[in-house]
Formats: structure tokens, sequence, C-alpha cells
């Protein structure tokens, strides 16, 4: 058998046990008698809202979408307008797909129909142990989610309260840089902690540039003075790692 044809059929597997899975998913959560929904990539939760005041919070990941004017399909870990946070877990699909040949898992972009965005999030909600799923139309795309877990209401805010607006990327998760890196190159990147990217949960990543590092060593710790110096600021993950590729030394 070709691994195309291993695919389709890997994929139908998958298809065939997410349709319990996603009735058991709407038994327990009846999530169409909530009126409201919304999607948040700032703070990677999705809540479902009725006019009841009920409130309903999973945490999502944004697995890809497929035009229906172009007929593709796309991963959405090949969308660069797509936060890494909301699609981490996906690379086990890809790695999953490396090792099975399966093209289908390998390749960011390719041609499909509406039957291709359910087999993928089929094939992602198995993988990566999803407990339901989700679509939404945007203009000509269909969007996918898988639901990873519940949110209480106390998880969610504090999820809410680590986003931060941002006019370049809309929203992500607060990270905080020193005032020297907001608009510099090549001037150092200091952080509290190694990063690789993706912000987990409890993070909160802070960097400062060379000055400020020498002025903190001198100080043996953040003074006042050192603080006054590096007048830190909050910025959008996704703003954080393009000012960390841009200062640190290639």
């Amino acid at each position: 058998m070709e691994s195309s044809e291993k695919f389709e059929s890997y994929a139908n597997d998958c298809l065939q046990e997410l349709m319990p899975l996603q009735e058991e998913f709407m038994r327990i959560y009846d999530i169409d008698s909530y009126e409201e929904w919304y999607y948040d990539h700032g703070v990677g939760a999705f809540h479902f809202k009725s006019h009841d005041g009920r409130n309903l919070y999973f945490k999502y990941i944004d697995v890809g979408s497929f035009s229906t004017k172009a007929n593709t399909w796309n991963w959405s870990w090949d969308n660069n307008s797509t936060p890494r946070h909301v699609k981490k877990g996906l690379e086990k699909v890809q790695a999953f797909g490396e090792a099975n040949h399966f093209n289908e898992l390998t390749q960011g972009l390719f041609e499909g129909d509406e039957y291709t965005g359910w087999a993928m999030n089929a094939v992602a909600a198995k993988l990566l142990s999803a407990i339901g799923m989700y679509r939404i139309p945007q203009e000509h795309l269909f969007i996918y989610f898988i639901f990873t877990n519940e949110l209480t209401q106390d998880e969610y805010n504090i999820l809410k309260e680590k986003s931060i607006a941002c006019k370049i990327h809309d929203a992500g998760r607060i990270a905080f840089v020193c005032q020297h890196l907001v608009n510099s190159a090549n001037i150092g990147f200091n952080e509290a902690f190694e990063t690789d990217g993706i912000m987990e949960p409890d993070d909160e990543h802070q960097a400062w540039c060379d000055e400020c590092e020498k002025i903190r060593l001198i100080n043996g710790e953040w003074t006042d003075a050192a603080m006054a110096f590096a007048q830190v600021k909050a910025v959008c993950d996704r703003c954080y790692f393009e000012i960390k590729s841009r200062n640190i030394p290639k």
C-alpha cells in the first residue's frame, strides 16, 4: 500500500474515532446552547458565553485552515500570523508524519477540500489527545481548532491578565524588555531565563540590553537606579522574539 493510501486509511480511522469523542464532548458541555463564542490568540483560550450568564472556557490548539477560495489546507505551523503558543503541539503531528512518510502532515500548504480540514483536525485530535473540536467560518476560510482541556474561571482570568494588546500583532502573551531593546538592534540580549520561542502558561519573559546588564552587575541586583535606566516596557510575545532575533549575535 502506498503512503497516500496508508494516510487516507489512517485519517479515516481518526475521523471514526473523533465522532464519538465529539458526541461525548457535546453531551457534556452542550456548547450549542451558548449564543456567543470568542477565541483569543493572546490568551490562547476559547470562550463560549450565554445570555443567561453562563461561561465556558477551553485551552485550544489552532490546527489550521481550509480556504474555500483556493481549495487549500494550511497547517497553522506553516502560518506566520498564528502565534507559536497556540500551535504548540503540532510538532508532534509533523514528527508522526515524517516517521510514517505522510506528506499531508509535513507539507504546510496543499490542495484539498472540506473533507481535508476535518481529516487533518481528526488526526491532530488523536495525536494530541483532544477532548473535542470546533470549526469556525472566517470570510473564505474555515479555521479548525481542537480543545485540550477546560479552564476554570480563575484559570482563564490568570491567562487574561497575562495578555496584552499589540499594534503590530493585535494581541499576545505579555513579556518585558528594557526601553533600549524596543527599537534597537545588535545591542545585546540578556534574559531572565533562556527562551525557545514558545511561552508556557506560567512564563514571564524578561530581557535587557548589554548596557543594562553592566549596570545591574555593578549594583549586584536590580536597584531603583538600574530600573530607572532600564525603563522596562511591556510587549507581546511575538514582538519579544522578534526583538531577540535582531539583538543576539548571528
